[in-house]
């Protein structure tokens, strides 16, 4: 057999020693950010990963992972309408998280989009102090100010986006960035009645978030590094990443901006941007004239 047609089984054991190897701890309150096809082939899948992150932390350690929903634009069309975010509903942030959602030990917060999902010994309380009023990252802030969370990153910088606290950081400083109305029905568990939710936080563009990592390392933000399976790896202290965005982004609201000349979000959206839609537009039409001529030449090359 061909040595590189092999693929390597990742087991629970195997994820239980690397996780403890890069620094995880019993008692620890992790936010996991994760791409579960960095990690390799894992048997058992996402479900293993948990009960692999669940020994780790230990029965006074908790897991917490976005779970976050679908939005559409508002006023909400007839079959949008019929769509109502509630427990259960499917999360667009992958297998981590919606395997979470089925754990018999799960909470979800009731926040109607910003969704996030914990196991653990702070789980419960965490996602009942987010509700529809509270801030879309509330639980993060909260990991970050008050309970000493780490974020652990499985995959790359440029695959796994952020650290968990850069959209904290935007919403302590209330940057505002101009975005159509959106938002979704969902059930209010505390009246039984279905009622309509509509955005209210900024987003961000998630190229530029990368931009924090040297300042990250510092101001020692980041704890440790190394694999889990094959995915590199780190731990973050979300109380140093959330100092270090805020007082960045005080200065500078435009940091987390990305390069790239063509993205309407950063060059347009923001009351700090300074570009205009003309010429986003612009560098755009070039950017698909690029790639078509590029795609052009391959076939060329390939003889179609």
């Amino acid at each position: 057999m061909d040595d590189h047609s092999f693929i390597e089984p990742i087991d629970k054991e195997r994820l239980v020693k690397d996780l403890k190897a890069l620094g995880v701890r019993q008692g620890d309150l992790l936010n996991v950010k994760v791409s579960m096809s960095s990690i390799g082939y894992v048997v058992g899948g996402a479900k293993t990963l948990i009960d692999a992150l669940l020994e780790v932390v230990g029965s006074k350690g908790t897991i917490v992972t976005d779970s976050f929903v679908n939005v559409y634009p508002l006023p909400l069309n007839k079959r949008d309408a019929q769509k109502v975010s509630d427990r259960f509903t499917h999360s667009y942030a992958g297998a981590l998280a919606n395997t979470m959602l089925y754990h018999p030990n799960a909470y979800r917060s009731a926040h109607p989009v910003q969704r996030f999902v914990a196991i653990g010994a702070h789980a419960k309380e965490l996602m009942a102090n987010h509700t529809p009023e509270s801030y879309a990252y509330d639980v993060l802030r909260v990991m970050a100010q008050s309970m000493e969370g780490r974020n652990l990153k499985l995959g790359t910088d440029e695959k796994v986006v952020g650290v968990g606290t850069t959209h904290v950081a935007i919403g302590l400083l209330k940057l505002h960035q101009n975005q159509p109305r959106a938002g979704v029905n969902y059930y209010d568990y505390k009246t039984g009645q279905v009622r309509l939710f509509e955005r209210n936080w900024s987003g961000a563009c998630p190229k530029g978030f990368i931009n924090f990592i040297p300042l990250y390392r510092k101001v020692g933000a980041i704890l440790s590094e190394g694999k889990v399976g094959n995915a590199d790896s780190k731990i973050t202290d979300m109380r140093k990443t959330l100092e270090i965005e805020l007082e960045t982004l005080s200065k500078n609201p435009s940091f987390f901006f990305c390069d790239d000349p063509a993205c309407v979000g950063c060059r347009v959206t923001w009351d700090f941007s300074t570009g205009s839609a003309l010429s986003a537009k612009f560098h755009f039409t070039i950017k698909l004239m690029k790639t078509a001529i590029k795609l052009a030449i391959q076939l060329l090359r390939n003889g179609i």
